[in-house]
């Protein structure tokens, strides 16, 4: 249930990847995590997205979601496999299951 969540564009500058959706996950605010939400709310979606993205990757140091943006800081930079998990997490936040 839930439809998956399709990646538009993929920059990354210097520790910063940027993934840009297909829909809007916070509307018009923003939501910054500096670290991974101990209890989010289940339908706080930025902060459920934060909390796996933080739990898959200990480099992880920020995660930024505005609108349909969200750029995730890895000081230790990015390789191809780093940014598929995270993608991959992003996709599947509507998922329940397959």
């Amino acid at each position: 249930m839930g439809q998956p969540i399709a990646e538009l564009d993929r920059t990354t500058v210097d520790g910063v990847a940027v993934f840009t959706l297909d829909r809007n996950l916070t509307s018009m605010a923003t939501r910054s995590f500096d670290e991974a939400p101990a209890a989010p709310d289940a339908d706080d979606f930025p902060s459920i997205l934060a909390a796996r993205i933080f739990a898959h990757d200990p480099a992880i140091t920020r995660v930024y979601a505005a609108a349909n943006v969200v750029q995730v800081t890895r000081p230790r930079g990015w390789d191809d496999d780093s940014l598929d998990a995270v993608a991959a997490i992003i996709t599947d936040l509507f998922r329940f299951y397959d």
